[in-house]
């Protein structure tokens, strides 16, 4: 059923890149070929066994859904054996698209694409470079034209699902290689899924708390780029300020509840959802990951500090 599934997505992805390369659908190109991607990954994928169910009842999706904010520990426990990640996924593709049209709403899509142009045109190599701030201005229409066109919103939706299912995918194999090195097992659908469900009740309330505090607040006070990520003030980010001191801005921000949230969701989900996984190994797991993300997030303060002013 998954390489149906595969075969069928980069069917669709292919038929997509046409219409747009014809011009009957123009700027979705890239989504189709992201679609193409999608299938061959699908594809790939089917061919990797999942765990043996050992006669264990499958937890409705609904269920998990629910139950991995209340009891995730026994969501992660059928996860083990019946592994599964769609939905969660799609969940969250679809709360990232409705938050960030709800943004583009409250702040209007010309304020929002103008201020990332006039940032981008602020970044060094571009700065000092003539040619390179005339092809970032002369882009200028087209992102205007792109933040109020709907069928180019779909499809940035769209690659939003795309890209999570293979930054998930690439968080499984991590787990899963880390795990080994480690010696423990797990396997790789357990890592995808518990890798997916713990992120899932982080990104709900991000959602519910990041959609209230965009209404409350007035929309001149909200960031044009950042608050496209958080509006939640859970973090120390405040000590610092972002412009004088873009890297410890993104330290302090790392100290975040959600985060703490997330990290402690992500240990449980590997240590229960794998087949030998201590605490150890998952904790392990978890922080090198965030220390990753962590170093990522300081390179780009100190090559594009113009966003975080």
């Amino acid at each position: 059923m998954n390489r149906l599934a595969g075969i069928i997505v980069a069917a669709a992805g292919l038929l997509i890149a046409v219409l747009s390369l014809l011009n009957v659908i123009p700027g979705v190109g890239f989504t189709g070929f992201l679609l193409i991607l999608l299938g061959i990954l699908v594809i790939g994928l089917s061919f990797i066994p999942k765990p043996d169910p050992i006669e264990t009842e499958r937890m409705s999706t609904p269920s998990t859904l629910v139950n991995i904010f209340f009891s995730p520990s026994e969501v992660f426990q059928n996860l083990r054996r019946h592994p599964r990640w769609l939905a969660a996924v799609l969940i969250m593709s679809v709360l990232s698209a409705v938050f960030l049209n709800l943004f583009l709403y409250r702040l209007t899509p010309d304020r929002v694409a103008n201020y990332t142009i006039d940032k981008t045109l602020e970044i060094s190599f571009i700065a000092n470079n003539a040619e390179a701030r005339k092809g970032v201005e002369d882009g200028r229409a087209k992102a205007l034209a792109d933040n109020r066109n709907p069928v180019i919103r779909t499809a940035q939706a769209v690659n939003s699902f795309v890209g999570q299912v293979f930054l998930y995918a690439f968080l499984a194999l991590v787990f899963f290689l880390f795990t080994m090195v480690m010696g423990g097992a797990i396997n790789y659908w357990q890592a995808f899924s518990a890798a997916v469900y713990a992120g899932f009740p982080v990104a709900v309330v991000r959602f519910v708390l990041n959609t209230i505090i965009l209404f409350i607040k007035d929309p001149i006070d909200v960031h044009p780029v950042l608050g496209q990520s958080s509006l939640i003030q859970d973090n120390l980010g405040f000590l610092a300020n972002a412009a004088d001191n873009p890297v410890l801005y993104v330290l302090l921000s790392s100290f975040s509840l959600l985060i703490f949230y997330w990290l402690w969701m992500n240990a449980t989900g590997l240590k229960t959802a794998g087949e030998k996984v201590s605490s150890t190994i998952a904790w392990a797991a978890t922080l090198t990951l965030f220390g990753v993300i962590l170093l990522f997030g300081v390179a780009m303060a100190l090559f594009f500090p113009s966003f975080l002013s």
